[in-house]
């Protein structure tokens, strides 16, 4: 039995908070190039006409209410089929969804025939991918898959009855996929993303590898901020929790110091309630910093081709990581260059937040957010899929990167897979295509720099 409704969902990009940028603060940023586009949005609306009589009509109303009969047949038999064949996890609202789209940039959950519900093993190929060394301190010898799912993308969706979307994307991700290893923060969407991530990734969590963030910088706010992702991602345990956005001296100092979040992530780590200890950082020097304090195992960090060529970041971080046994995730290597009020889209900032500590909140008013309107990121993706992949290759081939964190766009994720899915080591970059490169992303304002304080201001 088929059905053809089809249900489009409308992405809403002013609720994608844990963001600062402003290109007023920075007199040498100027506007990046960017491709303008123009999603379609479409909406169906379904009507049903009722035929009270049709006694003595003509044989097209006949014809007419025949039809509707059939249809109601069909739906109860359907009914039927669900009630005797219930699917086999606990959310029978989980229903199949076509790969996702780079074109039209939205997930488009449509039902599919009856055998449309997950049937499939819950458990990805832990060797789909590349693996690579990433936990190897303290005689530990985790690996990980080159490619993580990035979660920030289902902030998307805010309303509970988007549900369904969160859990095909990630039923796509890890069963079509066969990506395993899942990174996620409050800040993306103030709550929304781990709370769609959740019930999503519970039939799967024991088979993945699950990170998480908090801004919290005391030992009192991170932990709450820890016992409330534990609760909304329905685990008992992360994989790895981070500092997230370590951007500043006073972040360093507050994170590191008496009573610093440090203090609570180790008592976390005695009690099992993680199983290693991250950062994500903005700033070289401060990440150079926490990775020196000989206290963290991994470091996300920005490794981006125009930023490290035009904008002079990346390779201290990188040559710290390795002399101090350090894991790193690649941020930001799909990314072309910075948004500008020209060419993205401002977000509101509300009085307050319920998962986004008050100074940050405060920063983002300083420094106004502004999203793509197209794939709904902090900055510019390279939406040109074979110059995207390059843009990844040069991030995994730089010494020292485990893996990469792809934009936060569903849309980009199934072309990135396809290029490194089952292979056993990362394709070489090509040296041959360096200086097309260095060509093509010359006139793009690096998304991060060390000319001003405004270099650091994009979320992780």
């Amino acid at each position: 039995m088929k059905s053809n409704i089809t249900t489009t969902t409308t992405m809403n990009s002013n609720n994608n908070y844990g963001s600062c940028e402003n290109e007023d603060c920075d007199n040498n940023d100027s506007g990046s190039g960017t491709n303008k586009q123009t999603t379609n949005k479409n909406q169906e609306h379904a009507s049903i006409t009722s035929i009270a009589d049709i006694d003595g009509e003509s044989p097209h109303i006949i014809a007419i209410a025949l039809s509707a009969a059939l249809l109601l047949a069909a739906v109860s038999l359907f009914i039927v089929y669900i009630h005797n064949n219930p699917p086999p996890r606990g959310d029978a609202q989980i229903m199949k969804v076509p790969l996702l789209s780079t074109s039209n940039m939205e997930i488009i959950a449509s039902s599919r025939d009856s055998n449309s519900f997950i049937t499939s093993s819950t458990s990805p190929d832990p060797n789909a991918y590349p693996r690579r060394p990433f936990i190897t301190k303290n005689r530990q010898n985790i690996t990980l898959p080159v490619l993580g799912f990035p979660s920030f993308a289902l902030a998307q969706y805010p309303n509970p009855e988007d549900q369904p979307i969160a859990n095909e994307a990630v039923r796509h991700a890890v069963e079509d996929l066969q990506i395993s290893y899942f990174d996620v923060a409050p800040e993306y969407g103030d709550g929304v993303a781990q709370e769609r991530l959740g019930p999503a990734l519970k039939p799967y969590r024991e088979h993945v590898f699950l990170a998480a963030k908090t801004m919290y910088r005391d030992a009192i706010g991170s932990a709450a901020d820890l016992a409330n992702t534990l609760k909304a991602l329905q685990t008992d345990h992360l994989d790895l929790y981070q500092f997230h956005s370590v951007s500043t001296e006073r972040d360093v100092s507050l994170i590191l110091g008496e009573g610093g979040a440090m203090e609570a992530f180790q008592r976390a780590k005695r009690e099992g309630k993680i199983k290693a200890i991250g950062f994500s950082a903005h700033s070289e020097p401060m990440a150079v910093r926490m990775i020196e304090s000989g206290l963290v195992d991994t470091c996300m960090f920005p490794i981006n081709f125009a930023a490290y060529h035009y904008g002079g970041v990346g390779q201290l971080v990188l040559d710290a990581a390795i002399e101090n046994n350090v894991g790193v995730i690649a941020l930001k290597s799909g990314a072309r260059g910075r948004l500008t009020p020209e060419n993205g889209e401002a977000v509101h900032v509300p009085g307050a937040f319920k998962h986004i500590p008050e100074w940050k909140r405060k920063e983002m008013v300083d420094y106004p957010v502004v999203t793509s309107n197209i794939h709904h990121t902090w900055y510019e993706p390279e939406d040109d899929p074979v110059e995207l992949n390059r843009l990844i290759l040069w991030s995994l081939n730089q010494p020292g990167v485990t893996a990469t964190l792809p934009p936060g766009s569903l849309g980009l994720l199934d072309g990135i897979s396809n290029m490194l899915r089952g292979k056993s080591e990362v394709p070489k970059f090509e040296d041959a295509e360096m200086q097309h490169m260095l060509e093509r992303y010359a006139t793009f304002v690096p998304i991060f720099h060390n000319r001003s304080v405004s270099g650091t201001k994009v979320s992780t």
